[in-house]
C-alpha cells in the first residue's frame, strides 16, 4: 500500500510540475545575466585610451584641485576618478550604473588608502545627484550627449557648484573617428554652449584642437 501510494505522490509531482499557470497569471522572465569586465579587460581598455585621450591635459585643465571637491560625472569604472584623487581632497564619482561604482570600490582596496577619498555615488539619470554648493569643480567625460532634458539637468548641477566652480565638459567630435559613438549620439559643441548660456554660466570656452578626437568646453558658475 505504501508503495502504492508513492508512486501516486509522484505521479502528482510530475503532473504539478508540468501544469500551466493560469491566463491571468504573471510569470517573471528569466533574468539574463550579462558577462561582465574582469578587471585586466578595464585595464586593458583604459591602456588603449590613455594612447587618445591624453589624460594629463584634462587634469590641466582642471588647475589646482588642493583642498577642492571635484565632482566627476559619468565616472564609470574611474578612469579619471583615480587620477583626480591623487590631487583632489575629495572625488564624487557618480554614475548611473551600480556596477560601475561597484568596480570602483573594488579598485579602491586593490589600490591602497590614498584613493580613499573617493566616493562612488550612484545617481539617476536625470539628477546630478550633488548637495548644494558641494563641488568646487565639475568633469563630465563622454558623457554630456546621454543626458536627458540638458538643461533642466544643467539647472540642478549649478545648484551643485560652488561659486566660482568650475565645469569641464569633454565629449567626441562629430566625424568618421575610430572611437565613441555614432553621430546619433555626440551633441554639436554649439549646442553645449547654448545650453550653458541658457543657465547663466560664464566664462565659457571652447577648444577643438587639442584633443584629437573630442572637444573641450570650460565654464564657470
Amino acid at each position: 500500500m505504501k508503495k502504492a501510494w508513492a508512486i501516486i505522490l509522484i505521479l502528482i509531482v510530475i503532473v504539478a510540475c508540468g501544469k500551466k499557470p493560469p491566463a491571468n497569471e504573471q510569470v517573471s522572465p528569466k533574468k539574463i545575466e550579462l558577462p561582465e569586465q574582469s578587471a585586466p579587460q578595464v585595464q586593458e581598455e583604459d591602456k588603449l585610451r590613455t594612447d587618445w585621450q591624453n589624460p594629463e591635459l584634462v587634469l590641466s585643465l582642471l588647475g589646482d584641485l588642493s583642498g577642492k571637491t571635484v565632482a566627476d560625472i559619468g565616472a564609470g569604472s574611474g578612469y579619471f576618478s583615480f587620477k583626480l584623487a591623487k590631487s583632489a581632497e575629495k572625488v564624487i564619482a557618480l554614475d548611473v550604473d551600480p556596477k560601475a561604482l561597484e568596480y570602483i570600490n573594488e579598485q579602491k582596496v586593490v589600490v591602497g588608502e590614498w584613493s580613499s577619498n573617493i566616493e562612488a555615488r550612484l545617481t539617476p539619470p536625470d539628477v546630478p545627484n550633488l548637495l548644494p554648493e558641494e563641488a568646487d569643480k565639475v568633469l563630465i567625460v563622454n558623457t554630456y550627449a546621454f543626458l536627458p532634458d540638458k538643461v533642466k539637468y544643467l539647472v540642478r548641477l549649478r545648484d551643485g557648484m560652488k561659486d566660482g566652480a568650475q565645469l569641464v565638459i569633454i565629449d567626441f567630435k562629430e566625424g568618421d573617428i575610430p572611437v565613441g559613438p555614432s553621430d546619433t549620439f555626440k551633441q554639436d559643441p554649439g549646442d553645449v554652449v547654448a545650453e550653458l548660456r541658457a543657465i547663466n554660466l560664464r566664462d565659457i570656452k571652447v577648444d577643438v584642437d587639442r584633443l584629437k578626437y573630442q572637444y573641450i568646453i570650460t565654464a564657470k558658475k
